[in-house]
């Protein structure tokens, strides 16, 4: 399987590089790297930053690009996964189609918030232009940017 750079995801890592701060594993409390390890013991390409309190960590398991937020308890804050297009709920696929019909899904991510539950951001293109859309799990837009998308794309939207 092709390893996918995410732009969302890559977005996500710069915005919060302007307010965290990289640092090494031996920083990172003990209930984290526990919690984090029980959950992914597969990770690699593990990399480590705080912000305030939170411990947000980014890494590869099973090909896939991840990124967990964690307090400093352990506990899960949020988590940012890649997936296939193939793998999205059908009202945000159906959503998808109706919204911007002939627009190509160039990369996927499923957010999973305990404060706002689960969400999809997704980088769509039709020719140069595009969107970085966020829809909720029922398939409602709930954030619109346009922007212009350069990125290889993973699938078609008919």
């Amino acid at each position: 399987m092709k390893k996918v750079v995410l732009p969302l995801i890559l977005s996500f890592l710069i915005g919060t590089a302007l307010f965290s701060q990289e640092i090494t594993p031996n920083k990172v409390p003990v209930p984290v790297k526990r919690s984090f390890a029980k959950q992914f013991p597969g990770a690699k390409m593990v990399q480590y930053e705080q912000d305030n309190t939170d411990y947000i960590i980014s890494f590869l398991e099973q090909d896939k690009q991840y990124i967990v937020t964690y307090n400093n308890s352990g506990e899960v804050i949020a988590t940012d996964k890649e997936i296939e297009p193939a793998a999205l709920p059908t009202e945000v696929s159906s959503s998808v189609k109706n919204n911007f019909p002939g627009y190509t899904i160039v990369t996927v991510v499923r957010r999973e918030a305990n404060d706002k539950g689960i969400c999809f951001e997704m980088d769509l293109k039709k020719n140069d232009a595009g969107y970085s859309v966020r829809f909720s799990d029922k398939g409602e837009i709930l954030q619109k940017i346009a922007r212009r998308v350069e990125f290889k794309v993973a699938t078609k939207t008919k």
